[in-house]
């Protein structure tokens, strides 16, 4: 299921902003573009969705609590938030996972949605970033429109008045990792505090759900609230010797879904090269398929393999045969990581300008 944001714009008459788009695109674009679309509609569930099933289900039965039982319900009345971090390295798939099953959950519904009242929202976090931005992030998601960024104690203040009366219950930070860069040992402490504060407030205590790479958990564990009301959902990397099978079966399966036929030549180690060339990582292998898939389609091909990987690697990466995962015989000898590293430079770069949230794949 592919998340949509909707925006209400009032206009005379119904404009097709898309017409002159699809006149642009071709018939041939169109049949790769409808079965790509498709296969990103997709989403490969794990037992990770599980653990971060189960830790939703723990923060919803919280925020129902009630500090002093015998009181009535009532804002004074709220026991203090707890939340969870699901953390793991870039491109495990983290973002994908959660929004999937927020966008899908029965206690969420209109999540993502502008002023559909969802009492969870998430705020992707800018890169680089320091507390006040994080704050008026958040005003941003929260729907406060200012001319100027506010200061950061003027920002955290409006943030708590504006979740207590937009009703917000659960709160998001994705990419939290971006706020405890290059920060000073100060700024660390303040963003810990802040983080705990708004889980244990007297006036409206919020649960908490953090996601980030594996670095965060170390600031998470050094606070001692914070380590108390925390739990976490790593994100391991894929083992081969477990892995391989299922994932060999979801491969075919996006390859059958595309109309192509799988082949896989004695030898070529196709899907332990894929492991490889994804740095172990879950999404990141999945993104690496669907681009070759892509690259099959486009060409026309009715079957699937190795030679489909090799040349969306090497459009990927521009790096030459020998080092290309999916040409290369040394190809165990190669790290991937590093040419992920700079594509991930260079994508923060652009992420100070423009920040997208992921896209929500379910697996229909």
């Amino acid at each position: 299921m592919t998340k949509t944001k909707l925006k209400v714009v009032e206009t005379l008459e119904e404009v097709d902003r898309t017409a002159s788009l699809r006149t642009f695109l071709k018939q041939e674009d169109e049949r790769v573009s409808k079965i790509m679309f498709k296969l990103e509609s997709c989403y490969v569930g794990s037992r990770r969705d599980d653990d971060i099933a189960v830790q939703l289900k723990r923060l919803i039965k919280n925020s129902l609590k009630r500090r002093f039982p015998p009181r009535p319900e009532g804002d004074g009345n709220r026991k203090a938030g707890v939340g969870f971090a699901v953390v793991g390295k870039s491109g495990s798939g983290k973002t994908t996972a959660l929004e999937t099953i927020l966008a899908t959950h029965p206690a969420f519904p209109g999540y993502a949605v502008p002023k559909s009242g969802c009492v969870f929202i998430s705020v992707l976090v800018p890169s680089p970033c320091t507390l006040a931005q994080l704050g008026n992030a958040v005003l941003e998601e929260l729907g406060y429109d200012t001319e100027a960024p506010l200061r950061e104690n003027e920002a955290w203040k409006r943030v708590r008045a504006l979740l207590k009366k937009k009703r917000i219950m659960f709160l998001h930070f994705d990419d939290i990792h971006n706020v405890l860069h290059q920060a000073s040992a100060r700024e660390i402490k303040k963003v810990q505090d802040t983080l705990r504060n708004l889980m244990i407030s007297r006036i409206w205590p919020v649960q908490l759900v953090l996601s980030g790479i594996e670095d965060s958990l170390g600031v998470f564990k050094k606070d001692r609230q914070l380590r108390r009301r925390l739990k976490y959902v790593v994100f391991d990397d894929l083992v081969p010797a477990d892995d391989a099978d299922w994932i060999r079966k979801a491969v075919k399966d996006f390859v059958t879904a595309a109309g192509l036929k799988y082949v896989e030549r004695p030898g070529a180690m196709l899907i332990e090269r894929l492991f490889h060339a994804a740095a172990y990582q879950f999404g990141l292998l999945f993104e690496i398929l669907l681009e070759a898939i892509e690259t099959a389609v486009s060409a026309k091909r009715m079957k699937f393999g190795i030679e489909d990987l090799e040349k969306s690697y090497a459009d990927r990466t521009a790096q030459p045969d020998d080092l290309n995962v999916f040409s290369s015989p040394a190809w165990q000898t190669i790290d991937p990581s590093v040419i992920f590293e700079n594509e991930d430079d260079e994508g923060e770069e652009q992420a100070t300008k423009s920040r997208k949230k992921s896209e929500v794949r379910r697996f229909e």
